[in-house]
């Protein structure tokens, strides 16, 4: 079949023997992984092909006549906003787990776990909805992935344990997966063969866009302090838990504008259809304000032969009917017509997902342990003295109190912030309202002490004589050491810094690959991000060049996933486009679960390590894009 193959777009009009000869012309020029298992040539006696030939002429023809403009820029605005949502859905764990990590108590093991299920749903979902995507239509399935996500978001925002709340970020996850496999194939069947690239760069450039979002709304809700965290934890609707609500305004917007959006026309055409597809190129025509009158009727349709027949449910049971769905998709993907493609893409995938998840955890993990060592190389120590008779009511912060005698101390209404006693005695003293955060109490004697309303429990005594003390009214029973020093107002400004210049990047990439194939760009995005990968050697020196070689690889690497989403719309073709998409977008997000543990394990090496990990990675990378096919000429 002509239509199984992306790569194949003879002309309509090939009644004649000049117009045989020129499509034999056309499908040898192309590549042998392209060519279609029936050509669809026309028969001796001129009739015209009876395939998906038909179709893309069609459909581009009508396209054409319908002209691009403010349709277009409508539905990438509405479009965006569910990339943006996307987005978003990764963001907010930076911004959301000292919150949550109080409320919840939640230890660091969990929290890691937090980041995972977030991105294994993600890629579990990618699939599905991809796969959904080409059997109900984009802007069904797309509607109902956001509603999913929109759904459990909500839910998740008044969940009271740590179980519940994972379990409904993780269904949360599996529904704005959607947005990536199924927003780019719906805007690109929309657009012209011209204008698609730029209209997938302005698309794409909406994603970035979605971190700045949250950062703007964390910064106008969350407290940037751990000790504002604190009390504020005290609510029992506390912040986190409407800046929680507030993140699902993209995706519920997006909703609102596909109900008023229309369906891919390509995908009407595919679904025999062409009626309502007409209708949609009609209404393209009247909102672009075309002065010309829209010439198609249903008297240009294509015949029905042209209509690749769908099959029928093979069986009524929901679950049976997916497992076919899947396993019918794979097969198809993975094809001998598309399998060279389909392995190269794939593996390309992969390694921009574990590049670009890689350097953002081993850049934070860098920028955490320098803000760390910058504050403790500003430590206060006391050594030998004796507080008799002491009153402490005031924050003390980042001091080290060495063989110091306390003795009828008074600590009341105050914060012991990463204080240690070491060696000390403290002795018939009272602590009162007194809340620690990576403090303690090592090699000391603590005798006749009274501990009224605090959270200093037997964890924070490490290898200390307890004799004689009274413990009462515990205000908390939670076992996580929370730090106040959260370092909220950095995350905001690392943000808005690489989402900032991300965005004109992504938009300017879309005009390139307008005018430039699609090889070239991707194998320059790949070196440039091999080259700022160099700057991995400097970012133990300062904080803005870790800022800056995370900021350049995320934005050439990001540019490089646009590229190779265009190669996927123009490789497959319309019944099998989302699930390609959806498959790729699964392993980019499976790879970047699996370089969270294994950059994470090399910040504690030699900045040697990461680096060439990271170069090489982009080399191999770069020298894969060499293999790409250039389907920019392609009709969809």
């Amino acid at each position: 079949m002509c239509e199984e193959s992306a790569c194949l777009v003879p002309p309509l009009e090939t009644s004649s023997q000049n117009g045989a000869a020129e499509t034999r012309r056309r499908l040898l020029r192309l590549p042998f992984f392209c060519m279609p298992t029936s050509f669809g040539f026309p028969s001796g006696n001129g009739t015209v092909p009876q395939n998906g030939e038909a179709l893309v002429g069609f459909h581009e023809d009508a396209l054409s006549q319908a002209a691009t403009g403010k349709a277009q820029l409508l539905l990438a605005a509405v479009l965006g906003l569910a990339l943006a949502a996307d987005c978003s859905e990764v963001t907010i764990l930076g911004y959301l787990m000292p919150a949550a990590e109080l409320h919840l108590c939640i230890g660091e093991h969990r929290k890691s776990w937090l980041v995972s299920i977030t991105l294994l749903a993600m890629a579990g979902g990618s699939l599905a909805w991809g796969i959904l995507g080409d059997h109900l239509g984009r802007r069904r399935a797309l509607i109902s992935a956001l509603s999913v996500a929109a759904l459990f978001s909500a839910v998740a925002s008044v969940m009271p344990t740590y179980g519940t709340f994972m379990t409904a970020r993780f269904c949360s996850g599996l529904g704005i997966s959607g947005a990536f496999p199924l927003s780019f194939s719906y805007l690109a069947e929309t657009c012209s063969r011209s204008t698609r690239a730029r209209y997938a760069g302005i698309l794409h450039s909406a994603w970035p866009l979605g971190a700045i979002f949250i950062s703007v709304v964390s910064h106008a809700t969350m407290p940037t302090d751990g000790a504002e965290i604190v009390q504020d934890n005290r609510e029992h609707w506390s912040s986190w838990h409407r800046f929680l609500l507030l993140s699902i305004i993209p995706t519920i917007s997006c909703i609102i504008g596909l109900m008023w959006a229309s369906e891919s026309p390509r995908y009407l055409l595919e679904a025999s259809r062409e009626v309502e597809a007409l209708a949609v190129y009609q209404r393209l025509h009247r909102l672009n304000k075309t002065r010309t009158q829209y010439g198609l009727t249903e008297l240009e349709l294509p015949n029905r032969s042209a209509y690749r027949e769908r099959s029928a449910s093979p069986s009524r049971n929901i679950f049976n009917h997916g497992v076919v769905s899947f396993r019918e998709a794979f097969q198809r993907v993975s094809s001998p017509m598309h399998f060279r493609t389909t392995l190269l893409l794939a593996a390309l995938h992969f390694l921009s997902g574990f590049l670009y998840m890689g350097v953002s955890a081993f850049s934070a993990s860098v920028l955490k342990h320098l803000k760390e060592d910058d504050y403790f190389l500003h430590r206060q120590h006391v050594r030998d003295t004796n507080y008799t008779g002491g009153h402490f009511n005031a924050t003390v912060e980042n001091v080290l109190f060495e063989n110091v005698i306390f003795k009828n101390a008074t600590f009341a209404h105050m914060n012991l912030i990463h204080v240690d006693f070491v060696n000390c005695t403290v002795d018939e003293s009272e602590f009162i309202n007194v809340k620690a955060s990576v403090s303690f109490f090592t090699e000391s004697l603590i005798k006749d002490n009274r501990f009224i309303d605090t959270d200093l429990t037997n964890r924070h005594f490490i290898n200390c004589s307890l004799v004689n003390n009274t413990f009462l009214s515990l205000i908390s029973d939670c076992i996580v050491d929370f730090d106040y020093n959260v370092f909220l107002d950095d995350l905001n400004d690392d943000t808005l810094a690489w989402a900032g210049f991300m965005f004109p990047a992504l938009f300017f990439i879309g005009f390139v690959l307008e005018t430039v194939p699609r090889p070239p760009v991707v194998i320059a995005t790949f070196v440039l991000a091999g080259i700022s990968a160099g700057g991995i050697f400097l970012v133990s020196t300062s904080a803005f060049i870790a800022s800056t070689v995370d900021l350049l690889i995320k934005i050439f690497l990001m540019c490089a996933v646009n590229g190779l989403t265009m190669v996927v719309i123009e490789g497959y073709p319309c019944h099998l486009r989302c699930s390609a998409h959806g498959m790729m977008r699964c392993l980019f997000l499976i790879a970047s679960l699996c370089a969270i543990p294994i950059y994470g394990m090399l910040v504690h090496t030699m900045l040697l390590f990461p680096a060439i990990l990271t170069i090489s990675l982009a080399v191999i990378a770069a020298l894969l894009s060499t293999r790409i096919q250039d389907n920019s000429k392609v009709l969809l």
